[in-house]
């Protein structure tokens, strides 16, 4: 193995394998699992894997649920070994049993499950696990109680560097959720998920500098993959307001529908247009097709948003809309899927072995 040697590696790690010697049995499985020293062999590493699991080495337990979850085997086997990976001390394991059980995926969803495997992820050091926990508890027809422990777990992903916890912690300050109310440590918790380039924190902190102490609404970001309103069809649909929820996102994508047989004129064969576009009080501040699109189409997308349009209330939103052609449409919505990153930046695939 230390000279990489791995076709005359597997028959010595096979003869201590059999003795239920875990690590070795681990090192074999990965080897069928990779293929080394011979073809890959996925069922055989999963047995292996088991065996390893069996022989109480919890990295092989963890694998063996890895395994499942990418097509070599099922979702209850996923849970199984995802739960023994996580007795054995493997934090990630936890919190990706615990995101199973709680989103139903392939077993019965059972929320209780989830919040201990949540906890136990948490407790070993896996922030998603604390955060996990905290979505749970803080949800709105949770007990006091339980929103209270919520709160708690967001600030101890807050205390391991997750941005995305010390949000929840400081929205929690704010409203007075599970905690009493206090807009200093709500303010703390924001400018420190803002550090971390939280983009909602760092225009809430905006946001309560600029109102020096009295209430504000704060405005936050909804995301929806997909998204119909008024006859027209959204995809990776995201708008920062200070109403929250899909609802509030269907409103405004319902706005934007009024305008939709003029915006099918823009591009009659049919086109996937990523957008983006502010309003301020029910009126249009900028409106701006982002990425490659023919001149002629981009201003005539902008001209029908700032003319035909509705708007509610205000904040920013950017969606990808299909119009014209439902059939040319779609077909352009999968051409996107499938071209480089447009960012303005060189991206470069890498293999594994350039990682190694």
């Amino acid at each position: 193995m230390f000279y990489k040697d791995y076709d005359n590696a597997r028959e010595p790690l096979k003869a201590v394998c059999e003795k239920n010697d875990g690590f070795q049995c681990f090192r074999l499985a990965e080897l069928y699992q990779n293929g080394r020293g011979g073809p890959v062999d996925l069922p055989k590493a999963a047995e292996v894997y088991e065996k390893s699991c069996a022989a109480d080495y919890p990295e092989a337990c963890e694998r063996r649920s890895d395994m499942a979850r990418d097509g070599t085997g099922t979702p209850a086997i996923e849970l199984e070994y995802a739960i023994k990976a996580c007795t054995g001390g493997r934090p990630a394991a936890c919190t990706r049993a615990g995101q199973q059980l709680s989103a139903g995926r392939g077993v019965e969803a059972d929320q209780t499950q989830a919040i201990d495997l949540y906890q136990q992820g948490c407790k070993l050091g896996d922030i998603d696990g604390c955060t996990g926990v905290g979505d749970i508890l803080l949800a709105p027809d949770s007990s006091a109680e339980a929103k209270m422990r919520g709160v708690t777990a967001y600030i101890n992903a807050c205390i391991g560097h997750s941005a995305y916890g010390c949000f929840k912690a400081g929205l929690a300050f704010h409203d007075g959720t599970g905690t009493k109310r206090d807009v200093v440590k709500a303010e703390q918790h924001f400018a420190r998920a803002c550090e971390w380039q939280h983009d909602d924190s760092c225009h809430v902190v905006k946001q309560l500098a600029e109102a020096a102490g009295k209430p504000v609404e704060l405005e936050l970001t909804t995301k929806a993959a997909e998204l119909g309103a008024g006859g027209l069809e959204t995809r990776d649909v995201s708008c920062r307001m200070s109403e929250q929820g899909v609802p509030a996102l269907a409103k405004v994508i319902a706005g934007v529908a009024k305008s939709k047989d003029s915006l099918d004129s823009c591009a009659k064969e049919g086109a996937a247009i990523a957008v983006r576009w502010a309003f301020e009080d029910g009126k249009l501040r900028e409106a701006k097709v982002v990425g490659k699109a023919p001149k002629q189409l981009k201003e005539c997308v902008s001209y029908v948003l700032r003319k035909k349009a509705k708007y509610a209330r205000t904040g920013t939103c950017q969606a990808v809309l299909l119009v014209g052609d439902p059939d040319g449409a779609a077909k352009a919505l999968a051409a996107r899927a499938n071209a480089p990153v447009d960012d303005g930046r060189k991206h470069i695939r890498m293999s594994h072995e350039d990682e190694e």
